[in-house]
């Protein structure tokens, strides 16, 4: 009892001193007040300098008007983003949220590491309808959809300028023209495209072969949905570009994998375009002295006026990880934060076309009556347009190009990928690539499918 009373006396005596000594005042005001509402999650993403920037801006403003909430920013580079990812995975050390492209939902066995977004509430009515179709497995939505994109070209109008053309080519027959009179002016130094790497080849000679024959190269059934000799015409193809000043010759003549940095592209222009995802033009466009000369394209047709060989996929989405799952502080403050970045005039307006263009209504709707900056005039904006337009108009004749969500698997790319680059060398024949292909994609595809 009389330890009582003396614990009592002096706590009182404690508060009594501290009330009057205003020196306490400073010392108490250092101390920050946390609530049970007070929750720090992390975020990471890979991107540019542009994108960086954005997304730490997006953060502070979120941070400023939600103050109970702090986000730790983790930035990448493209370059090892993957890698990272998984491994940080297998050790349960990945970020709260986590930016992802869509494939490896699958490819990293996204159902045993993501949450299943339907339990944030998240109202997935503000998206196109089967958005997220691809992004949700055995029922779960894994991945938040941020923008879709395709392949489009993009071309350098000083190149054609030069060589006395006024007129963009929109057809493969024309671009060839094109190829001959850019090469023929210069030498044969300069070409209507230039180099492209074999993931760039590849979708190029798949959209080709799509426009002609009105099929996706992954079949319904998992198959290659090409005939050897339909491919024989897809490397035909390939190498009538390379003859014609479209495509340098051989690709040991141009060592510079970087594209945005290659000087043939940046300081000498000896490249007339790029075949990019719509998403990430801005690599490109920001490396060429006067950005006001390229041209957005979209897909070179086989005949005038056709609208056709667009595949498209999401570009890249939100994924959570599954330890949010426990943790109702953390998902709504993730929520929040997933509702802040699309619903926000300012913080969208800060992100703009950064990540493409947004496929939340509110954000799209937000940047096109934008009366600060116009969106609609940037590339990505453009191209948006064009493989939205095309691909929508392929579905009208039964034709999808959807990417099949295992296409840039690691293993399986390296399917098509690595015979295409050996014979972008020169370092085999058309019939070996074909081979190559023919008798690995099946079943790689079906291995990799099957985990």
């Amino acid at each position: 009892m009389k330890k009582g009373l003396l614990f009592s006396l002096i706590f009182i005596l404690f508060m009594f001193f501290i009330g009057c000594d205003s020196s306490t005042t400073s010392f108490n005001s250092s101390i920050p007040t946390i609530s049970s509402e007070d929750v720090t999650f992390s975020f990471s993403w890979w991107g540019t300098t542009d994108r960086n920037v954005a997304t730490y801006q997006a953060i502070e403003l979120f941070e400023s008007k939600y103050p109970q909430y702090k986000i730790s920013g983790d930035q990448s580079t493209w370059d090892g983003y993957q890698t990272t990812l998984y491994n940080r995975l297998e050790r349960n050390r990945e970020a709260d949220i986590f930016q992802v492209n869509y494939n490896w939902l699958y490819s990293m066995y996204g159902e045993y590491y993501f949450l299943d977004l339907s339990e944030l509430g998240i109202d997935f009515s503000h998206y196109p309808e089967m958005e997220h179709d691809p992004l949700t497995i055995n029922g779960k939505i894994l991945g938040l959809s941020l923008s879709e994109t395709g392949y489009i070209f993009y071309m350098n109008k000083a190149v054609y300028e030069e060589a006395g053309i006024t007129e963009m080519p929109t057809t493969w027959d024309e671009l060839i023209q094109a190829g001959q009179t850019i090469g023929g002016a210069s030498g044969g130094s300069k070409y209507a495209i230039g180099r492209l790497d074999a993931q760039q080849v590849s979708i190029l000679m798949f959209s080709y072969l799509s426009q002609k024959y009105g099929k996706n190269l992954i079949s319904s059934n998992n198959k290659l949905n090409f005939s050897r000799e339909e491919l024989e015409e897809g490397f035909a193809f390939i190498n009538t570009l390379r003859s014609n000043n479209v495509l340098i010759p051989n690709n040991t003549n141009d060592t510079h994998t970087n594209g945005p940095t290659n000087p043939n592209w940046v300081i000498y222009q000896n490249y007339g375009g790029i075949l990019q995802w719509n998403t990430a033009v801005s690599e490109y466009e920001n490396e060429l002295p006067d950005t006001s000369n390229l041209v957005t394209l979209g897909m070179f047709q086989q005949n005038e006026g056709e609208e056709l060989g667009m595949y498209k996929k999401v570009s890249m989405a939100l994924a959570v990880s599954k330890r949010v799952e426990n943790d109702p502080a953390k998902q709504q403050a993730i929520k929040t934060f997933i509702e802040f970045i699309t619903t926000d005039p300012e913080a969208i307006r800060i992100l703009g076309v950064d990540r493409g263009v947004p496929s939340h209504d509110t954000a799209y709707n937000t940047l096109l009556n934008s009366t600060t900056t116009d969106f609609t005039s940037t590339r990505e904006w453009e191209g948006h347009v064009i493989v939205q337009t095309l691909f929508n108009n392929q579905l009208e004749e039964d034709i999808n190009l959807y990417i099949h969500p295992y296409y840039e698997h690691d293993v399986f790319r390296r399917i098509y990928e690595m015979p295409i680059e050996k014979f972008l060398f020169n370092q085999d024949t058309a019939a070996q690539a074909i081979n190559e292909i023919i008798n690995k994609f099946d079943s790689t595809l079906a291995q990799v499918m099957g985990g």
